[in-house]
């Protein structure tokens, strides 16, 4: 019987540990680039595979146009929508740099281009696959996992406690009884 309780108690330590580190990791890889001015973005498609794929989350930092360089993986507006692709080319055409980007898995390049004092972002680095549980934690039946299980596990963690019988931890500068 204690056996079994010992077993129990270090499978839900493991269980907690192993959930609080994933969140841990989901809040760094999410929230941190925040700290330094970076932004985060889930890759929704694989144009840039095989260097950053589908469900991957890229930390883009914003630069100025001008120190872009062939090869970097750049981030630009797309009509309307957020894409990073490799610079394939750079030139500075009077007011404005204008340039070529391709995604690694493309055939296809694009040409655009940013008033010389403009700024794009810089993919700094990527985090694989966590794209796909930030965008089911954005979900609203993410959301609501997200609040109501934890609750739910806290709530029967104390009934637990309450039907057993499990002693309250005691002050330290209380008296005895």
């Amino acid at each position: 019987m204690e056996r079994t309780r010992i077993a129990g108690r270090l499978l839900s330590r493991f269980a907690i540990a192993t959930v609080a580190g994933f969140v841990l990791a989901l809040l760094l890889s999410a929230v941190m680039p925040l700290a330094f001015g970076d932004r985060s973005l889930v890759v929704r498609s694989g144009s840039m595979a095989p260097a950053i794929d589908t469900g991957d989350i890229v930390a883009v930092h914003p630069i100025a146009a001008t120190a872009a360089r062939v090869g970097d993986i750049v981030t630009f507006d797309n009509h309307g929508q957020l894409t990073s692709h490799r610079a394939r080319a750079i030139e500075r055409k009077g007011a404005d740099v204008v340039f070529t980007t391709q995604g690694d898995a493309n055939s296809g390049q694009e040409h655009w281009k940013v008033p010389a004092d403009g700024r794009i972002g810089l993919v700094r680095y990527r985090v694989p696959m966590l794209g796909f549980v930030v965008v089911k934690v954005q979900s609203p039946i993410g959301r609501f996992a997200l609040i109501i299980v934890p609750a739910l596990l806290l709530g029967l963690s104390l009934l637990r406690r309450i039907w057993r019988g499990e002693p309250r931890a005691t002050r330290l500068d209380a008296p005895a009884r």
